[in-house]
């Protein structure tokens, strides 16, 4: 008789504080989540810090705080941190009355991308594990991951003859008028260009540096079709590999060209994430263009929204003219070598810079082969 009162009571027990946490488990429980950089190149590290909140006495048993995670964010092993199938992250908490809990999670950016968190699935029971309550709260955060700065044996040969072809066209001639800075003559200078006021200030003859007459604008095109022939557009992997090349010679010539102080536009035939259209930046000079043009290739889907030779038919057709125009691209053809011809009755200068796409797909094979191994 004893033990069915017994039994009884911890059944009530059991009842009550399934009750208790049913109602107030998830009440004045506050999560956010949030990336430590809005931006990163492929091949660093950034952490997402996850920052939990207890607002009230009673205590929380436990709270798992689940979510969808892109597999090229790859997560280091923690502890109460569990990684499924490279996508799902889950993380699990204990929270006393008035407690705030901050944990980071570092992680890998192995790809080119833009990476959003949108939501979390907040879930919570009772001691006994007798029930399971759960919410999903939006958690908004996103990371811009740039494509891989290019080592100085990656870079085509093409973009070093391209970029040595535009500095020997920016300094062409001296401006007599324009003035760039001072510096100490040097045996040849014209004494015309001596700064007598400069000169008298620090005791040595100073000569004035001219800015030039010529100053490029240019511009960079690429292609997403991996040849004229395509259907559709899916891609194979290593297809797909070879026009990931294509973006990073992109991203690394619009920062060479914003570095030296040039202008530079960025065109595709590909699309952005959750838009429509294809892709065109106008010519302009700062970093803050140069991130607008980063930030656009993290975003780039590789598929086909429009044929290329399409994309230059728009070009000509708003008469862009004073363009030195750089198309990168897997392949040419005899159709896009009249859109270009097209492009130069403008007044335009037109570079083809090719993908070798059997390298690009060789060396693919080559990591893949070392990664097996």
């Amino acid at each position: 008789m004893s033990f069915f009162w017994f039994a009884l009571v911890i059944g009530f027990l059991a009842l009550v504080q399934m009750q208790f946490f049913f109602f107030t488990g998830l009440k004045k429980i506050y999560y956010r989540r949030y990336f430590n950089k809005t931006a990163v190149f492929e091949g660093e590290t950034a952490e997402m810090v996850e920052i939990l909140e207890n607002r009230k006495f009673t205590p929380v048993p436990w709270l798992r705080v689940e979510s969808r995670i892109s597999p090229y964010l790859r997560f280091a092993k923690q502890e109460d941190v569990d990684i499924r199938h490279e996508q799902f992250h889950k993380s699990v908490f204990f929270l006393r009355g008035f407690k705030r809990i901050r944990r980071r999670h570092s992680f890998l950016c192995s790809h080119r991308g833009f990476y959003t968190l949108k939501s979390a699935s907040l879930t919570t029971g009772d001691l006994l594990g007798l029930f399971n309550k759960f919410i999903r709260v939006p958690s908004d955060a996103y990371l811009y991951v740039y494509p891989r700065p290019l080592g100085i044996d990656e870079i085509s040969p093409a973009c070093l003859k391209w970029q040595g072809d535009v500095m020997m066209k920016r300094w062409i001639l001296p401006d007599p008028i324009l003035v760039n800075g001072i510096r100490e003559y040097r045996p040849g200078d014209s004494q015309k260009d001596i700064h007598w006021g400069a000169t008298a200030r620090t005791g040595r003859l100073q000569v004035k540096v001219r800015d030039y007459t010529v100053s490029p604008r240019l511009y960079l095109l690429l292609n997403t079709q991996i040849s004229e022939e395509q259907w559709g557009s899916i891609l194979e992997h290593d297809d797909m590999e070879v026009i990931e090349t294509g973006i990073r010679y992109a991203a690394h010539l619009a920062s060479w060209a914003v570095s030296n102080g040039l202008e530079v536009g960025f065109a595709c035939n590909g699309r952005l994430v959750d838009e429509e259209g294809v892709v065109r930046l106008p010519a302009a000079c700062s970093q803050a263009h140069l991130e607008m043009i980063l930030q656009a290739m993290a975003k780039l889907e590789i598929v086909r929204e429009r044929n290329f030779h399409t994309l230059m038919d728009y070009l000509y057709e708003d008469a862009v003219t004073g363009m030195d125009f750089a198309v990168i691209s897997p392949y040419w053809s005899d159709t896009l070598e009249k859109r270009a011809n097209k492009l130069r009755s403008l007044g335009n200068s037109l570079t083809y810079i090719p993908i070798n796409a059997d390298q690009v797909k060789s060396e693919v094979s080559e990591n893949e082969a070392d990664k097996a191994v």
